[in-house]
């Protein structure tokens, strides 16, 4: 009587388990980005000012996930607009934005980008915000700091 329970019990473990292989079979093991290494080299932005036409803005920005410094670059549409200067001391980014760019027409959305040389990764800051000549984001004691996702 003994042998035919525990072999009852077995049955159903073996059922409940060739159950989970089935159902969790599609499932990938994605790996987290934001801890994970790929493969992206260092993009070099560099930011196309023309001379004559120059207005700018400030943005004081946390990378919140970043562990080590990387680059920071500010767009309007494909264009780069600012590099940003990294603080150590206080862990931040300070932005300087100008509009002026003879290349492409600009919009007046701005899209932050961020490059993590530990990572090898380019995230994208998913909110934009407008361009506004001589105006700040972001302060020491409040930087702005959007959400970030991997770029495609």
């Amino acid at each position: 009587m003994l042998q035919v329970r525990n072999y009852r019990l077995m049955a159903k473990g073996y059922w409940l388990m060739m159950l989970c292989t089935v159902l969790f079979a599609g499932c990938k093991d994605e790996k987290d980005p934001f801890t994970t290494p790929g493969s992206v080299e260092n993009p070099n932005w560099v930011v196309n000012v023309d001379n004559d036409m120059t207005s700018s803005m400030t943005a004081v920005v946390r990378v919140s996930f970043a562990q080590q410094e990387g680059t920071l670059a500010a767009f309007m549409g494909d264009a780069c607009c600012g590099v940003a200067e990294y603080n150590a001391e206080l862990g931040l980014y300070w932005l300087y934005i100008s509009s002026a760019n003879d290349q492409q027409p600009m919009t007046n959305d701005i899209q932050l980008r961020f490059y993590s040389p530990a990572l090898k990764r380019i995230f994208l800051a998913e909110e934009t915000f407008p361009f506004q000549v001589d105006s700040h984001l972001g302060t020491l004691s409040q930087p702005y700091t959007p959400t970030w996702k991997v770029a495609e």
